[in-house]
């Protein structure tokens, strides 16, 4: 069994990501060592007191804890199960820590098989970006058994300020993929809107900063209305579904009027008619989510059967 004295940790994938990371642990005095094929990533900690591991082999049998920063599934299969890679030679007692934006499939079958060489796996794909790894100001979204969570706990603190254990193995993952998706899809609304603006007479930047200074920029929906709304499944109005049909409406009429034109929207007006034609016009507008609750099978918010 590896010691679990003064472990030493390997961090597999310094670019530009995982540099700021492991110059993090670096800084919080792990014994640390690397490895990048990329010579220019390497570069970066020569005169440090940082080890540069010639090969995977090399950092597979020195370390305890191994973290991996890699572009994507591809990179950390080949990493993981590829030839030479760690699992081949990893011992038992290995804890496995993935900040890769991965698969969770893969980050699955990657534990099960760790699991028969006795050895463990935590997926902690982080958010906030180069700026928010030099801070440590990560948000790392963790999935895997508490044990190994509490493990890695001490490791994590050195470049996050939240830590999140969200589920079982690959939860992590699932995690960062939401949030992506939230934010890249909000991209694409906030991208009609500034259009729609500018064509009805107000200045991209003065818009955008109208949004930040409202609620969807201070993060009301997140924090306020659809935890108290649709997670509690409480639909006594705050805002009501004929209400937020009417403002949709016409912003979209107002795309039309500036031929601007607009998928996101016009998808957004749509579930709010299908909610009307179901008579909830007089409930709190979020109960238009429900609809997706009914077609994807999934039942989410705490209401009752009748809506």
């Amino acid at each position: 069994m590896v010691s679990s004295t003064q472990p030493r940790v390997g961090f597999v994938g310094v670019g530009k990501l995982g540099r700021p990371m492991a110059q993090r642990l670096m800084q919080f005095g792990f014994d640390l060592i690397i490895f990048d094929p990329d010579d220019a990533a390497i570069s970066q900690f020569e005169g440090t007191s940082v080890s540069i591991a010639k090969s995977l082999d090399n950092l597979v049998m020195e370390c305890e804890i191994i973290c991996l920063c890699l572009p994507g599934p591809n990179e950390m299969k080949k990493v993981m199960l590829g030839q030479g890679g760690i699992e081949a030679n990893i011992r038992p007692g290995t804890l496995i820590i993935d900040h890769t934006t991965n698969s969770p499939t893969l980050v699955r079958e990657v534990e099960k098989r760790l699991k028969l060489r006795k050895a463990a796996m935590v997926d902690a794909p982080v958010s906030g970006g180069v700026e928010g790894a030099a801070k440590g100001s990560l948000t790392t979204l963790i999935g895997g058994d508490t044990v190994d969570f509490e493990r890695a706990r001490a490791l994590l603190k050195s470049f996050s300020n939240t830590m999140l254990h969200v589920g079982p193995i690959g939860a992590g993952t699932v995690a960062k993929l939401m949030n992506n998706l939230a934010a890249f899809a909000l991209d694409q609304v906030i991208a009609e809107c500034l259009t729609i603006g500018e064509s009805a007479g107000i200045e991209a930047n003065r818009l955008l900063q109208a949004l930040q200074q409202s609620a969807i920029g201070k993060g009301g929906n997140l924090h306020e209305r659809i935890p108290e709304t649709f997670m509690k499944g409480d639909f006594n109005p705050r805002f009501t579904l004929y209400g937020a049909h009417k403002d949709l409406h016409l912003a979209v009429v107002m795309a039309d009027e500036g031929k601007v034109p607009v998928k996101m929207a016009r998808h957004v007006l749509g579930e709010l008619e299908t909610a009307l034609s179901m008579g909830l016009g007089d409930r709190d507008a979020s109960i238009a989510m429900t609809l997706q609750e009914e077609r994807s099978g999934i039942h989410i918010s705490n209401r009752p059967t009748e809506k």
